[in-house]
């Protein structure tokens, strides 16, 4: 069982994949839980539910991520049944991952809901301007990322989770994330 776990996390490009991969360089277990969420939408049992729920998402009976992010993202409803669906075999896989790793593990997580009540979390944080930027330059369109925006929790709720590191420089990010690594060690 994981020694420790990290919950990595905040706002839409703010820089969570770009410091679990530094923290991965570094030697750490992690994992990206947008990653297993896909994996798990990917299978014979999600097909069947997608085909219910989402058909127009299913090309070649398999998931076109671009569109189902389209529905979900401009319809709420659609996002809560999607999130009811998956949530849970989500958190049963991270509970697995957990149990099978040995050392300390982080854990990226676009939309946390309550997993920062159960571990340490380090918030990457950035203004608003400097996110969109990132996405733009990452080849997401505006309309896109307003309505992921939109439906991802104001600045407070993500700067009050736990530890929140400024991520407006690459050396500042690494430098604060050696330095939660070094005091928790």
């Amino acid at each position: 069982m994981a020694k420790k776990v990290y919950v990595i996390t905040g706002p839409i490009g703010s820089g969570k994949s770009t410091a679990i991969e530094y923290l991965k360089n570094k030697g750490f277990s992690t994992v990206d839980l947008d990653k297993v969420s896909n994996d798990i939408l990917n299978s014979d049992q999600s097909i069947a539910f997608l085909k219910e729920e989402f058909p127009q998402a299913l090309v070649q009976n398999g998931v076109n991520r671009a569109i189902l992010a389209d529905i979900v993202f401009k319809n709420t409803d659609k996002l809560t049944t999607l999130e009811n669906y998956l949530h849970p075999k989500v958190l049963l896989e991270l509970q697995n991952i957990i149990q099978n790793t040995k050392d300390e593990l982080f854990v990226e997580v676009s939309a946390p809901k309550n997993l920062h009540k159960d571990f340490d979390c380090i918030v990457i944080y950035s203004q608003a301007e400097t996110r969109i930027k990132r996405l733009q330059e990452r080849g997401m369109n505006y309309e896109d990322i307003q309505n992921r925006m939109a439906n991802q929790k104001d600045d407070d709720w993500w700067k009050n989770l736990g530890i929140v590191i400024q991520n407006d420089d690459l050396n500042d990010l690494h430098l604060n994330l050696d330095k939660i690594i070094n005091q928790n060690s």
